[in-house]
Parts: C-alpha cells; structure tokens; sequence
C-alpha cells in the first residue's frame, strides 16, 4: 500500500482483486489448490505468514477470498496497519476434465 492502512473496504478490496486475479490464472493453466495462504507486512517490517490446506483442490475466487479472509481473523492479523497483504496458493494439481453425461432418450 502507498500508505499503511487498517481500513476493512480497503483491505477486503485488495484480497477480492488477488482472489479473481489467482482464480483467472489458475483456470488458464487447468489448475486447482489445496493451500491458501496469506501474507501480511506491518509498518516496523514484521512480515507473518499463514495458511490453511484443504482436502478439497479450489480455483474459485470466492472460496479463495473467503479463506484468505479466515486466515486473518482466525489468526487476528489486522491489530495495526498493515504496509503489506498478499493472498496466495500453493500446493497445485491438474484439474481432470470433467466428462458430460450424454442423456438418450428411448
């Protein structure tokens, strides 16, 4: 951020615009993650990183934005203005094409 900032529109923003920008990227490339993460930066350079893994691979920028949303409340990540706020994916698979089911009727 230009400015440190704690303010929810903002931050909420900036996670919904890496969410649709990973799941665009993830789609183009037929890929799918277990792992979410986030990453934030204070002020003073203290950088925290978490992440949680799912059973389940996703693409989708919802799912992808309400995890990284999870991560910071669960871990109570935004006590301060934050210089810094990366959302992430790790832990990639090939998504197997899914076959449609023809219907022929008698």
């Amino acid at each position: 951020f230009l400015r440190d900032t704690d303010d929810r529109p903002t931050l909420r923003d900036c996670m919904r615009e890496q969410a649709d920008d990973i799941a665009r990227r993830l789609t183009r490339r037929r890929l799918a993650a277990h792992t979410v993460q986030v990453k934030v930066r204070y002020g003073d350079f203290t950088t925290l990183t978490r992440q949680i893994t799912c059973e389940e691979p996703l693409a989708d920028a919802k799912e992808i934005y309400r995890l990284g949303c999870h991560l910071l409340a669960r871990d109570r990540l935004v006590t301060r203005p934050l210089r810094l706020l990366g959302l992430g994916v790790t832990n990639l698979v090939e998504t197997a094409a899914r076959q449609l089911r023809l219907a022929i009727e008698a």
